[in-house]
């Protein structure tokens, strides 16, 4: 059985922000640090962004690995919308 929500917990829900610029840069030089860590081969490692919003946190996440190793690795740009179904 569903229950209806609110009009003020709907927006309430829509409203909330999980993460601030501060957490999300954090969050990527963790992970970026995940790669290095978990990739000794730094020549080996491309990144990959799916377009549109991909493409930025890829980005992001090559600068943060470039400031860990001093490497620039390549980057990837992938347009999946000749194969989406929706």
């Amino acid at each position: 059985m569903a229950v209806a929500e609110s009009a003020e917990s709907q927006t309430t829900h829509r409203e909330r922000r999980i993460l601030d610029a501060a957490d999300l840069a954090r969050c990527l030089v963790r992970l970026a640090h995940e790669v290095v860590e978990r990739n000794r081969d730094v020549d080996q490692v491309v990144f990959v962004g799916i377009r549109t919003r991909g493409v930025p946190l890829a980005r992001r996440l090559q600068q943060e690995f470039h400031a860990i190793t001093g490497t620039e690795p390549p980057l990837g740009i992938l347009d999946i919308s000749l194969y989406r179904d929706d």
